[in-house]
């Protein structure tokens, strides 16, 4: 269990000093004004576990500078907790801008655990370690309750709170039970390995039967292939003579198709030269009609080119030439424009002339009297310099002088002040000496002290130990009786599984018996039915063919199989009438088994009701491990461990309450002995704190040093005597101001005359004639430098002068060069010039203007040049369409002549045509000559030979002869063929028996066949199907068989090995267990981890209900929690909080209730899931809970009954500590076993005994009171506090 046992904090946010040492079981009451520290105590101790801020809001992170007190470099919160036999302490330190440091140090009873730890890292992850994993998150969402986050729990996500959950039950130990039996790839592989081997060696078994069955197969088809090839070659040769007589009718045939096939040729000819005569008619008229037409046409053409084409020329070359005429006009006016532009310009220059000229004047008047102002100022400004360069040096000099005397006076004061501090300072180094030497003799008194308070710490946390391995021992053994016990009960639980499983088979094989049985008497039955049926068809048939038809040997037959049919009518009755009674007694026997197993079943429950099961073992292993001891391997050894451990009937309650009292003491004796070293360590650090001020101050050297300083005042005296005697100062005034004491004192010359005597003597002090003379010197300087502004004013003034005529010397130049140029080009005489030319160009335009429409007019046209435009446009497109149509004459001599030679190429041919048609008169008849050359006699004799080819049906002609054709050819094909197909199937048949290696047969006859090979006789051509069915189905297995074989092999990397069948299945069933084991152990772990989240919503409900009634003095009693659905948990999403109301006679939401009722529903939750979520190892069960202002107000009666809460049985049972914090005075103090009162960061009053520090004894003999420290920290808050922490004793209360 975790308690806490001391806190120490310093200048942690409102804390300034508190020293603590909580109780190891009790509840605190934590008092005060607002602002007092309680909430930071809180914090305190959150910090030191966590290292991080609490702040209030999740999202939003304290920076850790805020955690130290205002005006202060650091903060220090030191806290020690034990869990069980550990001790943890650690310290925590922050600069302020640097961050934090940490030491941490772990003692497992009183035995250091490995080196202090320094990384803050490490540290961190050290301390959640120790803790249980118990995070910052898991503790405030558990045993911290805070008034602001009252609501923490009920605002948490569903997984959220699983997290937390996770953290305070320690599941993440289950999380690692369940890797052990987690299936890993490699267990899975291994399975699958194991599988392919036992597949793989059944397959090899396998092969060599399929392969046999395949070869019989084979053979059977080999003789059927014979059979076949037999029946082949008489089929053959019956085609043969087929195919000879059909060779004979189409010789026949083939002759009367040539005959036609000629006169249809005939015909096609004759009606193509009719044709062609038609045709040659025709263009020997087209080309009369087209010859006149095309020589018309040409004449025309002839005519247009000689009379049209020259008037069109010459009108477009005029019409263009007066285009031409009118650019050169519109040019013209142009340039008259640009003329009288011109002349505007230049009127407008002869004006500026006339300006520059007065300008010029002007300028020349300015630039005089600019010079003479120049002159001026300049002579003003060298007189001024003249007088600044005599006065000037001579005034700085003295001024330097007078400031080096004022100087040396400044630094002899200065030495005389620090001769003043140093002999002040030998006071000082006394009373150190004095204080240094009292320390010593209290630090030596301290040191004893806690020599012998550590000896006894060590020699009870001696006996403690002693007792507490003795109670360990017990412990174990009595764990290990309960292992051996449960061990037992396993034992007969795994056997009792084993019979279960055994049953469970011999179940499953006596059911498939009993299916096997019942499907056979199925069978048997409808064969009866089908023999029965078949008989009475039999039989009637019979009778039928005796009387009705007469036929005997029918009906002898047909009662033959009438009686045949009644003896398998008796066989199947019979065999079912045995299948009935194996159906019966595999019925009897799976009832027998079924009651066996039921019997296993109940034997195994009863086991495991006994508190055999896995879980119950597990968990006494788990004990005895936590114990520091070892698991037993056998009931034997245990037996053995159970020798070796003595039990004289001590009592374990005893022993661990002698080992609690011993703790408590050595505890008592370490805080005892922590306060004495922390006293001791104070002592120390005064001590060196004055030797160090001591050091730092030089009090070793003082009265060399004070010797030193005599030296130089007395230095520094003449060296103002001298300096003031240069500068012509009063000589009695000087020795009035020096003098201060005899030469060779110690005492100084100038220190110990005050400024008062000095005035009394009526003499001034040197320091104010050095400061008058000075000031004088500065106001002469001054005058000059006032003089200096005036010459920089002069300067001034002739910098603006000079620059002033440099810019009238620059306008003149300007000006001159502009009246030069215009004076080069006079402007009167270009406008006369270009005046001249304007009448020029007028005169021309007039004359140029006049002529055009003289020519115009003569064209007889519209004047202008549009208009003049527009017809020579007109007269270009007849000119090209003249020019187009004279292009045609060409194409047009071409048509005429090509004409006539087609009239003299036709007349030609029409006789050779003629001649044609005679010859074919001769095959035809005459009646293909024409009487006459018109065209209704070529087209009548066209139309008969037309009307003759389709009678004769050309189409019909061709398929007949390619008919013929392929008839002839397929019938020498077919014979072909079949002799060459006899002669393969006989080198087939004698290929096949050489095969099988038997002798040659005398022919190839059936019988003769048979006589070599007698399994010919057993097969028909007709089993072929059935047998290669078979082949196909033994080959296509084997070939399966060997690829899957093959493949196996390749990735199980076994060669061509065999694997014995027998040992790979026992492998395989072995593989197949341990996995089964892994698989069902996960799931039972992941069902056990699933089951306690769920469980942790209820079990808050039930203590809430506990808790409830106590809370609300009885109002409430009845308490509802529900979760929403959330995906990816297994509790549910956030928790909602429904009461049962009496009035409404429902249960109502939180949010229907009071603020005040609404936060005890709040806290009533948050109680009861931290007692819920409280984990079963008693070693990180967190032994606190902290109550920091839980209800926002508080009445008499919510005090009484939060006090309830606090004392009642609900809350004590679960925790040792309970630490509850209010600003409230409705809480009485005697209602608790401790309290505190906390005030300006310190704890002002408690009722637990005080432990002053050996340190305020030390400082001094005097006794000081709390009144008297607790003033003095109110003046002044840097002061050592030395003495004024008090210490809680950790003392257990009372028992009831």
């Amino acid at each position: 269990m975790i308690i806490l046992k001391h806190l120490t904090v310093e200048r942690f946010r409102l804390l300034r000093e508190v020293n603590i040492h909580f109780p190891q079981r009790g509840s605190i009451l934590i008092q005060g004004p607002n602002e007092s520290g309680k909430s930071a105590l809180l914090e305190s101790i959150y910090f030191a576990l966590y290292g991080e801020p609490m702040a209030s809001d999740r999202k939003k992170k304290r920076v850790l500078d805020d955690l130290i007190s205002y005006g202060s470099p650091r903060a220090t919160v030191s806290l020690s907790f034990s869990i069980g036999t550990t001790d943890v302490s650690m310290t925590r330190i922050l600069e302020r801008g640097q961050g934090q440091q940490v030491r941490l140090l772990v003692s497992q009873g009183g035995v250091t655990q490995g080196d202090e730890i320094t990384d803050l890292s490490e540290a961190n992850a050290r301390i959640v370690a120790e803790l249980g994993q118990i995070n910052g998150e898991t503790l405030r969402n558990s045993c911290l309750v805070e008034q602001k986050g009252l609501t923490r729990l009920e605002d948490l996500s569903g997984a959220e709170r699983e997290e937390t959950v996770r953290h305070l039950l320690g599941l993440e130990q289950l999380a690692t039970l369940g890797e052990r039996f987690k299936v890993l790839p490699e267990d899975e592989q291994a399975l699958q390995v194991s599988r392919e081997r036992l597949q793989l060696a059944e397959m090899q078994a396998r092969i060599p039967e399929v392969s046999k069955q395949l070869g019989e197969v084979e053979l059977a088809l080999d003789a059927v292939t014979i059979h076949e090839s037999l029946d082949e070659i008489q089929a053959q040769e019956a085609e043969i003579v087929e195919e000879e007589t059909a060779l004979k009718d189409i010789q026949k045939q083939r002759g009367e198709h040539k005959m036609r096939q000629h006169r249809v040729q005939q015909l096609r000819r004759a009606d193509t030269t009719l044709a062609e005569i038609i045709s040659a008619y025709d263009g020997i008229a087209e080309a009369r009609h087209e010859i006149p037409e095309l020589e018309r046409q040409l004449t025309e053409l002839e005519r247009r080119e000689q009379e049209e084409l020259p008037a069109l020329e010459k009108r477009v070359s005029e019409l263009s030439e007066l285009l031409r005429s009118f650019g050169t006009l519109q040019r013209m006016s142009n340039d008259l424009l640009s003329v009288v532009d011109t002349i505007k310009e230049q009127e407008q220059q002869q004006k500026e002339h006339e300006t520059v000229r007065e300008d010029l004047k002007g300028i020349e008047v300015q630039v005089g009297n600019a010079r003479e102002r120049l002159l001026q100022a300049q002579q003003s400004l060298q007189d001024l310099e003249d007088r600044r360069r005599t006065n000037r040096p001579r005034l700085e000099a003295r001024l330097e002088r007078l400031q080096t005397l004022a100087s040396r006076l400044a630094e002899l004061r200065r030495l005389e002040q620090k001769y003043l501090r140093s002999l002040e300072e030998k006071k000082y180094a006394a009373q150190n000496a004095l204080q240094i030497e009292q320390f010593s003799r209290s630090l030596r008194d301290a040191q004893r002290e806690l020599d012998n308070i550590e000896a006894e710490a060590r020699q009870l946390q001696q006996q403690a130990e002693e007792l507490e391995k003795r109670w360990r021992m017990l412990s174990m053994r009595r764990h290990l009786e309960e292992w051996q016990r449960l061990k037992g009960l396993s034992q007969g639980l795994a056997q009792a599984e084993k019979h279960v499983h055994e049953a469970y088979r011999h179940q499953e094989k006596l059911n498939h018996l009993a299916m096997d049985a019942r499907s056979s008497v199925t069978r048997y039955r409808l064969l009866l039915l089908g023999s029965g049926g078949a008989f009475i068809v039999a039989l009637g048939f019979a009778l039928w063919a005796i009387f009705n038809q007469g036929n005997v040997l029918v009906g002898v037959i047909s009662g033959v199989i009438a009686l045949l049919l009644v003896g398998a009518f008796a066989w199947g009755w019979q065999k079912q009438s045995q299948a009935h009674e194996e159906t019966t007694e595999a019925d009897r026997q799976m009832q027998d088994a079924i009651s066996k197993v039921g019997m296993m079943v109940a034997a195994r429950e009863t086991a495991i009701r006994m508190g055999g099961s896995p879980e119950s073992l597990a968990q006494v292993e788990r004990e005895i491990q936590t114990l520091g001891g070892t698991i037993p391997i056998s009931l034997e050894d245990a037996h053995h461990m159970l020798h070796q451990i003595r039990d004289e009937g001590e009592s374990l309650a005893d022993i661990q309450k002698r080992a609690q009292g011993r703790r408590e003491e050595a505890n008592g004796a370490r805080n005892r002995a922590n306060l004495a070293g922390e006293a001791v360590n104070k002592l120390r650090q005064e001590s060196a704190l004055l030797e160090e001020q001591r050091r730092k101050a030089g009090w070793d050297h003082l009265e060399e040093r004070i010797l030193k300083e005599l030296s130089a005042v007395q230095l520094m005296h003449q060296e103002i005597t001298l300096l003031a005697g240069q500068e012509g100062l009063p000589l009695p005034s000087v020795n009035e101001r020096l003098q201060g004491a005899e030469p060779g004192t110690v005492t100084p010359f100038i220190g110990l005359s005050t400024p008062e005597d000095l005035a009394n003597t009526g003499v001034p002090e040197l320091e104010s004639l050095v400061e008058g003379n000075i000031k004088d010197t500065e106001r002469e300087m001054a005058s000059l430098d006032g003089k200096l502004d005036m010459v920089t004013n002069l300067a001034a003034q002739v910098k603006i002068h000079q620059e002033a005529l440099d810019v009238l010397l620059e306008r003149q130049r300007t000006i001159s060069a502009r009246n030069a140029q215009f004076m080069a080009n006079s402007p009167a005489q270009q406008l006369e010039r270009t005046r001249e030319q304007q009448f020029a160009l007028k005169q021309a335009l007039q004359s140029l203007n006049n002529s055009l429409r003289q020519r115009v007019s003569a064209l007889g046209i519209t004047f202008g040049q549009a208009p003049v435009s527009n017809a020579e446009l007109a007269a270009r497109k007849k000119l090209e369409e003249l020019h187009i149509s004279l292009g045609n004459k060409y194409t047009l001599q071409e048509r005429l002549n090509k004409y006539t030679k087609q009239l003299r190429e036709l007349q030609d041919l029409l006789a050779e045509h003629y001649k044609q048609l005679a010859k074919y008169s001769n095959t035809l008849g005459s009646w293909i000559v024409p009487p006459n050359p018109f065209a209704e006699a070529l087209s009548a004799l066209r139309v008969r030979c037309a009307e003759e080819l389709k009678e004769t049906n050309e189409q019909t002609l061709a398929r007949d002869k390619e008919r013929l054709d392929g008839r002839e050819g397929a019938a020498k094909a077919k014979i072909a063929l079949c002799k060459q197909e006899i002669l393969n199937i006989q080198e087939r048949i004698h290929t096949l028996l050489e095969q099988l290696k038997r002798p040659e047969p005398g022919s190839l006859a059936l019988e003769d066949i048979v006589a070599i090979w007698p399994l010919l006789a057993d097969y028909k051509a007709e089993e072929r199907p059935e047998l290669e069915e078979k082949r196909d189905t033994f080959a296509q297995e084997l070939q399966d068989l060997e690829r899957q074989e093959l493949e196996l092999s390749e990735k199980l990397q076994t060669g061509r090995l065999s694997l014995d069948l027998d040992e790979t299945r026992q492998h395989a069933e072995q593989q197949e267990r341990s996995y089964q084991i892994k698989y069902h152990g996960q799931r039972m772990i992941n069902e056990l981890y699933q089951r306690v989240l769920q469980k942790v919503v209820p079990r808050t409900q039930h203590y809430m209900q506990q808790i409830l009634p106590l809370l609300t003095s009885g109002r409430y009693h009845d308490v509802h929690l529900t979760t929403d659905d959330e995906e990816g948990t297994i509790s549910g999403g956030p928790v909602r909080v429904n009461v049962w109301e009496a009035a409404a006679g429902e249960y109502i939401p939180r949010s229907a209730l009071s603020g005040g009722t609404a936060d005890q529903l709040s806290l009533a939750l948050r109680l009861a899931f931290s007692i819920a979520a409280l984990p079963q190892d008693e070693q990180v069960v967190p032994g606190f809970v902290l109550l920091d202002e839980p209800l926002s107000s508080f009445d008499h009666t919510r005090a009484q009954a939060l006090v309830d809460v606090i004392t009642s049985e609900v809350l004590s049972t679960h925790f040792e500590q309970i630490v509850l914090i209010s600003h409230s005075s409705a809480f009485d103090p005697a209602m608790f076993p401790y309290h505190l009162y906390m005030n300006n960061g310190l704890v002002v009053e408690s009722n637990l005994p005080v432990v002053p520090s050996l340190a305020a004894v030390a400082v001094s003999e005097d006794t000081l009171t709390s009144s008297d420290l607790t003033s003095g920290l109110e003046d002044e808050e840097d002061e050592d506090l030395l003495g004024a922490t008090q210490a809680v004793a950790a003392v257990r209360p009372p028992k009831k």
